[in-house]
């Protein structure tokens, strides 16, 4: 799993409702979206807006059978980037001071943001 993959993942389990619904689903095994989503209280469309993004990211796998989608945890997935993120989050060797220093004040190396004080659009 390359960075951009990873990052994928940690940002679909970021959402405390995505990750709630990986958890119902890791303790139910699998569930079709109907019962999922009466676990939940919101809409149907957020359900399936949710349930998207957690596919897309490879944490969860949809199987179809007739007009039903049957949901489940892709636990290599999850397996994979548990074991990843610790390595990938070790110091590397080689990284500039400045770096380390723009990360502290909040704003990683390279990504400009618009100057304090200034209201867009004012």
């Amino acid at each position: 799993m390359d960075d951009t993959s990873l990052v994928r993942v940690l940002r679909a389990l970021a959402d405390p409702k995505r990750f709630r619904m990986v958890q119902e689903l890791a303790q139910a095994g699998e569930l079709c979206c109907g019962d999922l989503g009466r676990r939940f209280d919101v809409s149907q469309p957020t359900v399936s807006h949710h349930l998207k993004l957690l596919a897309e990211a490879g944490v969860l796998t949809v199987r179809h059978d007739g007009q039903h989608h049957f949901i489940s945890v892709n636990r290599s997935v999850l397996d994979e980037a548990g074991a990843l993120l610790p390595a990938r989050l070790r110091a590397r060797r080689g990284r500039t001071a400045g770096r380390g220093r723009a990360a502290v004040r909040g704003t990683p190396a390279g990504v400009r943001g618009r100057p304090h004080g200034r209201i867009p659009g004012g």
